[in-house]
């Protein structure tokens, strides 16, 4: 669909429309064109919403397709009108006030311009389909197809249950003799293609599972299914009723009636296969008895984060099916594509089988569609290396992985317009490639596809999207952060697969792998993915549409006049994405590119930014890190909507080492960042006026102070104290004897602090520290405390990683019974003249990840180590080789470290690498 594109310019218009009612010298007729074309957009919006899961015909495709060209045009037309308008031509959501800009067009002809573009548009526009043409076109072609995109029936075989038996048995178990009171519910998801149908089919088949119940049925509820109908298709079968005129005698209240009162005193089996929304389960288990003893529900879903806001009491089971392992996959393969050989693979084809298969991402339906495909074709392995460079094309081709399609399609209809846009963004990344949550958010928001609501931030709300499409199983995680949330996340090959057909179909990204040749195109390209810099544009025209830049990968031949060239034809670009460009100057083109949301030039070796920074009046993320940069220019207070500023950059390799970090400068005035969230790492050692001033940045959710002395103590508690959304803290003393003040905040602690770095010598625990409840993660480096930091730090209540460098002078420290209830991960290094570790009994009990580094005087393991219970990994740098001893699996002190499955011992060597002993 063209959804996308006519928001996107709605929205535009919009802004643009305000932008010209507030100015009373502009000419009516202008406002009137464009109020024209607003209307025109409204109206295709809510028609193309009502064609939404609708395939329609060529006809059809075709009007869509000119609605997304003309709304390309629109938006195209707008911003270049508002490249024209200089930086105070802000948007509505910050500015109130146009400042009487229309005197200070650059071009005086910009108007004008765009009022001959809109009548344009205008005369255009009656010439494409209107809303009553759509809506009968979709009617008459539509509605068949419509239906054959909700429906995927599989026929469950035996041979398609590899890596099953776990699931089956516990299913099993649930199922058979539990005759308890009260009603069971067993909600088994996973994402399209894992068999979880497969699974409960096999089960609900079985002869021992049915004589269990007294009646039971098997009910496909759908995306869009009809609750009256589906309570019909539940009483024809679970109360026998034989005659279709018996039900048709009944109205909807007398079927609901009837069916509590036939199962009331039944024990009944019931799944309800492909539960896509909340109102739908809730509105059928309303309509069923809840005292039936011993009776189950088994619901299938693709959608985890359905089934957790469903569930609410010990009666509900939730049995997430996960993809095969790599033996399995395999095994499940050479059935289906050699069983005229036994299952077994020849060996000139298993290079070639392995790779499709690791396609296939342990997905059991599309490896048994893949390996059925191939059965039939010739066993050489350029018949095999055709398929697997060709398996997109393929999943919409008229064989047996369309079945592939056709589960995926159900899930992508099901998403909201934005989550749409945001899981087509998928496909802009390389195969395989893993994208920071951070990074990936900052770019959605740059994109237009996240809007407040509720009293939440932009990112916050796209954080929502993110976990939205995690718990629908479109994502998966590749990390997670220690404290629960994504921290990488990618998409799985098929689904990647499918989300590029999906991204074709709507000109969503151009997309330049390494053996692309770029042409000329026939439409416009708002996004453009290269995915190696050796791949070559030629079509410099076709720049000028585009949105969003990315280059993934450099090379020698990329030099810094061809990423130049390349930015010079880019006018309208909102995204620029440049990490790890062989650049060693800030481009001048960029300050041009006007519009500019999302500015990344991350680990390039460009050292300076311009004055001429402030023409980015727009610019959103400012992405330094890791770059040569260590001084900011005036002008950066200029970017009024500026969130995110990022420069600093970590030169250490092996320890921490406390000279490791390089900040940034910038002058007296940042007050002007009024939008601020992120702003890390600021070298305050020769500007102390900028603590004072932090105050005004209410904002900040997130604060990196370099360069610290103890008397700009108060002044920094002062301005954290107005900080009410800060959730991180990172402050660290101008050298590692200089000591930070931070204890003035008693009175008005930063309550939602999730996250405290302290670095420098510190007299003692800031006493404000103990009430921060929400606390979850803390670093103390260099504090040199005389008294051990255990005991303020122990009475936080969510603290689930506790880092100590050097941060303690004592001989001991002590975990006592029933503290620290919450860690998960716990690093100790260079603690000089410490020798004894003492876990007392229920200390740490989800502790999952020692960390001891180099505390040369400790020569003994943790006292009562083996409480540990959930230990899983013992980590050990450059200890004492006592210490090391008693790892060893013959030591007398084994048994106390028996229960921890990873135990590795690293030692610097003298050319500065690692060397491993794993004593496991």
């Amino acid at each position: 669909m063209a959804e996308s594109a006519v928001s996107a310019a709605l929205i535009l218009v919009e802004e643009v429309l305000s932008f010209l009612e507030r100015e009373a010298n502009l000419q009516k007729d202008v406002r009137g064109d464009v109020q024209r074309i607003k209307s025109w957009l409204s109206a295709i919006q809510a028609s193309l919403k009502y064609m939404d899961g609708k395939e329609g015909d060529d006809i059809l495709k075709d009007h869509v397709s000119q609605v997304r060209d003309l709304a390309y045009d629109i938006e195209d037309v707008l911003d270049e009108f508002r490249v024209h308008v200089p930086t105070k031509f802000h948007r509505n959501r910050i500015s109130k006030y146009a400042e009487g800009v229309i005197h200070h067009f650059k071009n005086w002809n910009a108007l004008h311009e765009m009022s001959s573009e809109v009548q344009r548009i205008n005369r255009r526009m009656n010439d494409i389909i209107t809303l009553d043409c759509l809506r009968s076109i979709s009617l008459e072609e539509g509605s068949s197809s419509g239906a054959r995109v909700e429906i995927c029936h599989v026929t469950p075989k035996e041979d398609d249950m590899v890596g099953f038996e776990g699931y089956k048995e516990t299913l099993i178990n649930y199922l058979v003799g539990d005759s308890r009171s009260g009603l069971k519910h067993i909600w088994v998801v996973g994402i399209g293609g894992s068999g979880k149908t497969i699974l409960v089919k096999n089960v609900y088949e079985s002869k021992n599972v049915l004589k269990e119940y007294d009646c039971h049925a098997w009910i496909h509820v759908s995306r869009s299914c009809k609750i009256n109908k589906v309570l019909r298709s539940m009483l024809k079968q679970l109360c026998k009723v034989r005659k279709q005129s018996d039900l048709l005698e009944l109205d909807d209240e007398e079927v609901r009636v009837k069916l509590k009162s036939e199962l009331q005193q039944r024990r009944y089996l019931l799944v309800l296969d492909d539960v896509w929304g909340e109102d739908d389960w809730k509105s059928i288990v309303h309509a069923l008895p809840q005292g039936s003893g011993g009776s189950k529900i088994i619901v299938t879903s693709p959608k985890h984060n359905l089934a957790k806001s469903c569930v609410g009491s010990p009666d509900y089971y939730i049995l997430q099916i996960k993809e095969l392992e790599k033996e399995e996959a395999w095994d499940l393969f050479c059935r289906k594509a050699f069983p005229s050989n036994g299952g077994c693979c020849p060996r000139e084809l298993e290079e070639w089988s392995q790779k499709i298969v690791d396609k296939c991402d342990g997905l059991p339906l599309a490896i048994a569609a893949v390996g059925s495909l191939l059965s039939n074709k010739r066993r050489i392995p350029i018949e095999w290396k055709k398929l697997h460079d060709s398996l997109g094309s393929e999943i919409d081709s008229d064989n047996s992985l369309a079945i592939i399609s056709r589960i995926l399609l159900p899930s992508y209809k099901d998403l909201s317009k934005n989550l749409k846009n945001c899981c087509l963004y998928f496909s802009i990344f390389p195969v395989d490639y893993s994208i920071a949550r951070e990074r990936l958010i900052r770019l959605w928001i740059a994109e237009g596809f996240i809007k407040e609501r509720g009293g939440k931030t932009l990112e916050d709300v796209a954080e929502d999207y993110l976990n939205e499409l995690i718990g629908r199983n479109l994502v998966v995680v590749s990390k997670w952060d220690f404290d629960g949330r994504v921290s990488i996340c990618r998409v799985q090959n098929l689904i990647k697969e499918f989300i590029i057909l999906k991204s074709k179909e709507e000109n969503f990204v151009k997309v330049l792998a390494e053996s692309d040749s770029s042409s000329s195109t026939d439409y416009k390209i708002r996004r453009l993915s290269i995915h190696h810099s050796k791949t070559r544009w030629s079509d410099r025209s076709g720049l000028r549409c585009v949105r969003s830049l990315f280059i993934f990968e450099w090379d020698d031949s990329f030099h810094s006049s061809r990423i130049r060239k390349l930015l010079h034809d880019l006018k309208l670009v909102r995204s620029l994405d440049l990490e790890g460009a062989p650049l060693t100057k800030f481009p001048e083109e960029i300050v041009e590119l006007t519009l500019l949301r999302y500015l990344s030039l991350r680990g390039t070796q460009v050292a300076t930014v311009p004055k001429s920074i402030k023409k980015l009046a727009y610019l959103e993320t400012l992405d330094l890190k890791h770059t040569c940069v260590t001084k900011l220019p005036f002008e950066i207070y200029a970017l009024k909507f500026l969130r995110h500023l990022l420069v600093y950059r970590y030169n250490f390799k092996n320890y921490v080492a406390f000279d490791s970090v390089q900040g940034v400068e910038v002058p007296a005035g940042v007050e002007g960042l009024s939008a601020i969230q992120k702003l890390s790492l600021i070298n305050a050692t020769k500007n102390k006026k900028i603590i004072a001033e932090l105050k005004a940045l209410v904002q900040l959710r997130k604060l990196g102070l370099i360069g610290l002395k103890r008397e700009d103590g108060r002044a920094l508690c002062a301005s954290i104290k107005e900080m009410e959304k800060l959730l991180t803290l990172d402050v660290r003393s101008s050298h590692k004897e200089e000591y930070i003040e931070l204890d003035d905040m008693d009175d008005k602690p930063p309550s939602i602090l999730q996250r405290l770095y302290l670095k420098g010598r510190l007299h003692k625990i800031p006493g404000w520290i103990s009430s921060l409840h929400s606390l979850v993660r803390i670093g103390l480096r260099w504090s040199r405390l005389e008294t051990s930091p255990l005991e303020a730090l122990q009475v936080l209540p969510n603290l689930m990683e506790l880092e100590m460098v050097d941060a303690y002078t004592g001989d001991k420290l002590e975990f006592k019974a029933e503290t620290f209830k919450e860690l998960k991960f716990l690093h100790l290094e260079q603690i000089d003249r410490l020798n004894t570790v003492i876990v007392e009994a229920k200390a740490m009990p989800k502790l999952e990840k020692l960390t001891l580094c180099k505390c040369e005087k400790m020569e003994m393991l943790p006292l009562y180590i083996n409480n540990l219970t959930k230990l899983q990994e013992l980590l050990v740098y450059d200890m004492h080789n006592n210490f090391i001893n008693r790892l060893q699996k013959n030591s007398e002190f084994r048994d106390m470290i028996e229960h921890i499955p990873v135990i590795h011992s690293f030692t610097l060597e003298s050319n500065q690498d690692w060397s491993l002993q794993n004593f496991s």
